[in-house]
C-alpha cells in the first residue's frame, strides 16, 4: 500500500458510511456537534470579555488559556467532527484534537497553582458578614468621635466659664475690699468723736475707697459688655447702607487719635462708593480689634510698625479684606489658638484675649471666612472673605 498523505483524505471514507447515511442519526451528530462548538465559542468570547472588563482579576492569563484555547480548540473538535460526516478531513480532525489534549494538559496542572488564590476570594456570606463587621466598627468610631466633640465642648465650656471667672474676680474682689474698708471707716468714725483734722481723713480715706470700688465696677460691666459682643449674634439686625471706604476712614482717624500715632502708620485702600449693607458695628468690631491687636501685641519699642489695610471687591460678588501688619508676628501656638476666647500673650499688660474672638465671631455671623498667617519676626496676615451686593445709597 502506498503511503499517504498525513492530511489526504482520498484513501478514507466519510463518516456518514458507519451510520450507512442513515439521516435521523446523521442530523443527530451534526446538529449536536455544531450546537456544542457554538457553546464553547460563546464561552470562549465570554472569557475574553471578563478578562477586558475585569482589569483587576488575579491571573488573566489562566482565563484566557482556559477560555481561549480550551474551549476554542473544543468548539473546533466539534465543528470538525460534523464535517467528516462528508468530507474524511482526519488528519485536521487529529491535529485538532491534539491542539485540544496539549491545552487541556497544561490547564489541567497549572489550575493546582493558581486554586488556592481563587480559594481566598471571599463569597458573598462572607463579604455580608465583613461589611457587618465593618458596620459595627464604624458605629463604636462615631459613637467614639461623638463622645470626642462633647468632650471637647465641655472642654472649651470650661476653659470660657474659668476665663469669664478670672476676669471679673480681679476687680469685683477689689471693689468688695474697698467697699469693706470704707465701711470699716464709717463705722470706726460713728464709735469715736473726731475732731475736725481726723474727720477730714476719714473721709479722704473713704472717698479713695469709693473711687476704687467705682473704677473697678466699671471695668467689670466693660468685660461684661465684651463678654455680650463675643456671645451676641446681632450683625444682620439694626443694617444700614453706607459707604465703606469713608466709614472705615473716619473710623481710623478716630483711632489714630486714640493712641497717639502718626497717620502713616495705617496705609488704607479701599473702592471708592463702596455701598455695604451690614449694622455699621460688625465694621467697627473687626477693623477696631484688628488694629488693637496689632498696636498690643505685634508692634514694641519706639517703633510702631507699619499696618496695610486692603479692601476689593471681586468678580464672585465677594469682599476681600487683606490685613497686613510687620510687627513681632507670632508662634505656631499662637496662631492655632488666636480666635480662642481669652487666650491671649500678654495676660498681665490688662488684656482679656477677646478682641479676636469678636472678629471672628463676626466675620462668622456675617457668612465669611476669616484665616490667619504668621511667623516669628514676620508680622502677621489676615484674609478675610465676605459675601458682597452691590448697593446703591440710602
Amino acid at each position: 500500500m502506498a503511503d499517504v498523505s498525513f492530511f489526504s483524505t482520498e484513501q478514507f471514507m466519510p463518516h456518514g458510511m458507519c451510520y450507512q447515511w442513515q439521516s435521523d442519526i446523521l442530523l443527530t451528530s451534526v446538529i449536536s456537534d455544531v450546537a456544542i462548538a457554538a457553546a464553547y465559542y460563546s464561552v470562549t468570547a465570554a472569557f475574553i470579555y471578563f478578562v477586558k472588563k475585569r482589569t483587576d482579576i488575579l491571573y488573566p492569563w489562566f482565563f484566557i488559556l482556559a477560555g481561549s484555547i480550551i474551549f476554542a480548540a473544543c468548539g473546533t473538535s466539534h465543528l470538525i467532527s460534523a464535517i467528516i460526516i462528508w468530507e474524511p478531513i482526519y488528519g485536521v480532525s487529529a491535529v485538532a484534537k491534539a491542539i485540544t489534549a496539549v491545552s487541556s494538559l497544561a490547564t489541567g496542572v497549572l489550575i493546582w497553582y493558581v486554586l488556592p488564590f481563587f480559594l481566598k476570594i471571599p463569597s458573598p456570606s462572607m463579604l455580608t458578614e465583613k461589611n457587618q463587621a465593618l458596620q459595627v466598627s464604624l458605629n463604636k468610631l462615631q459613637q467614639a468621635q461623638h463622645q470626642l466633640i462633647e468632650s471637647e465642648k465641655l472642654t472649651s465650656l470650661g476653659n470660657m466659664v474659668a476665663g469669664v471667672a478670672h476676669e471679673l474676680n480681679t476687680p469685683i474682689g477689689i471693689g468688695i475690699t474697698a467697699t469693706t474698708y470704707a465701711q470699716q471707716l464709717i463705722d470706726h468714725a460713728k464709735e469715736q468723736k473726731l475732731n475736725s483734722v481726723e474727720m477730714y481723713k476719714q473721709v479722704e480715706a473713704i472717698s479713695e475707697s469709693c473711687d476704687l470700688t467705682l473704677k473697678n465696677l466699671t471695668i467689670g460691666r466693660d468685660l461684661i459688655n465684651r463678654f455680650k459682643e463675643v456671645a451676641a449674634n446681632e450683625s444682620n439686625k439694626f443694617s444700614y447702607t453706607f459707604d465703606l471706604k469713608v466709614y472705615v476712614e473716619d473710623l481710623l482717624s478716630t483711632l489714630l487719635r486714640k493712641y497717639d500715632i502718626t497717620p502713616d502708620t495705617i496705609s488704607f485702600t479701599c473702592p471708592d462708593k463702596l455701598m455695604v449693607k451690614i449694622n455699621p458695628n460688625s465694621a467697627l468690631h473687626i477693623v477696631t480689634n484688628l488694629v488693637e491687636n496689632s498696636l498690643k501685641h505685634a508692634f514694641t519699642g519706639t517703633n510702631p510698625g507699619k499696618i496695610n489695610i486692603d479692601i476689593s471687591q471681586l468678580e464672585n460678588k465677594s469682599l476681600e479684606i487683606l490685613y497686613v501688619d510687620d510687627g513681632k508676628g507670632m508662634d505656631e501656638k499662637a496662631v492655632k489658638n488666636i480666635f480662642t476666647p481669652f487666650y491671649t500673650t500678654a495676660r498681665g499688660k490688662g488684656n482679656t484675649g477677646l478682641g479676636m474672638t469678636i472678629v471672628y465671631n463676626t466675620i462668622k455671623s456675617l457668612q465669611g471666612e476669616i484665616s490667619c498667617q504668621s511667623a516669628l519676626n514676620e508680622g502677621i496676615r489676615f484674609n478675610i472673605s465676605l459675601p458682597y451686593q452691590s448697593l446703591a445709597a440710602d
